[in-house]
């Protein structure tokens, strides 16, 4: 890796943790803050904000010359981006539930080049830049093993903006091949925790870009596969995403297909 990028990767990762500690002192409520809703079960927070305003001022000050796209507060996109949610499961975070993430990743050339994605609790930072493999405080990750869907534990991802009758129906058709399936509503922490082996897969019909992109690159670099990302709508729609190691994504992608052609021919 080129030394710019080691430099890069090394700072995403301590500002990863810095906007993480901020962030646990409004969840421990040593920091007050108020809760908002965008939408059905769509959670904003003072806490969201300042951390996304710390994130943004953080790399303003390191890289004045770089784009931030942030889940709050939007941005542009340009040459060299970093794509940040400052905290990654909104719902869990406000409900007092410890599954939540600081994700930040950096783009050049609109190529997922870094990754840096924290979880407080158990203090776990998942790190990853292009061609250098993926971390989880400094050791590596690989994706697991898992052969079998009948051995699979898989994440799937949902939100109320999805379709609910093609979840359901997608959620059925996995179960019938024995998928345990585990819906934990941090989609970013669910990829970086496919990428350490703990989950064999991750799918969700529609990820923005700040939820999937770290996570993604964490997956390659972790030995997995992931569908192309973003979709045909590009960078700021975002897309489907589905993630797991190389011997079961042939086969999930298949079955979200039929489940998709299924759905259609419902319709």
């Amino acid at each position: 890796m080129a030394a710019s990028l080691v430099e890069r990767a090394e700072f995403a990762g301590r500002l990863a943790r810095a906007a993480g500690a901020l962030a646990n002192r409004y969840f421990r409520h040593e920091l007050d803050f108020v809760v908002e809703t965008k939408s059905p079960q769509d959670y904003v927070s003072v806490a969201d904000r300042a951390v996304e305003a710390f994130i943004r001022e953080e790399l303003a000050r390191a890289y004045p010359d770089d784009a931030m796209l942030g889940e709050e507060t939007g941005g542009a996109v340009s040459e060299r981006t970093w794509v940040v949610d400052p905290i990654d499961g909104t719902l869990n975070f406000v409900h007092g539930v410890h599954y939540w993430c600081v994700s930040i990743a950096w783009l050049e050339g609109g190529q997922r080049k870094i990754a840096a994605i924290y979880d407080p609790a158990p203090d776990e930072l998942f790190t990853a830049a292009s061609g250098g493999g993926a971390f989880c405080n400094g050791v590596p990750i690989h994706v697991s093993e898992c052969t079998a869907l009948e051995h699979a534990m898989l994440g799937l991802g949902y939100v109320p903006r999805h379709d609910l009758d093609k979840n359901l129906h997608l959620r059925r058709e996995l179960s019938l091949a024995g998928v345990a399936i585990k819906e934990m509503g941090a989609g970013a922490l669910m990829l970086a925790h496919v990428a350490a082996g703990r989950y064999d897969a991750f799918m969700e019909p529609h990820m923005h870009p700040w939820d999937a992109l770290a996570g993604l690159l964490l997956i390659e670099e972790a030995g997995g596969c992931v569908l192309p990302y973003p979709g045909p709508a590009g960078l700021l729609q975002g897309g489907e995403v589905i993630g797991s190691n190389a011997a079961l994504f042939d086969r999930l992608s298949t079955i979200v297909g039929h489940n998709d052609r299924d759905h259609d021919r419902s319709r």
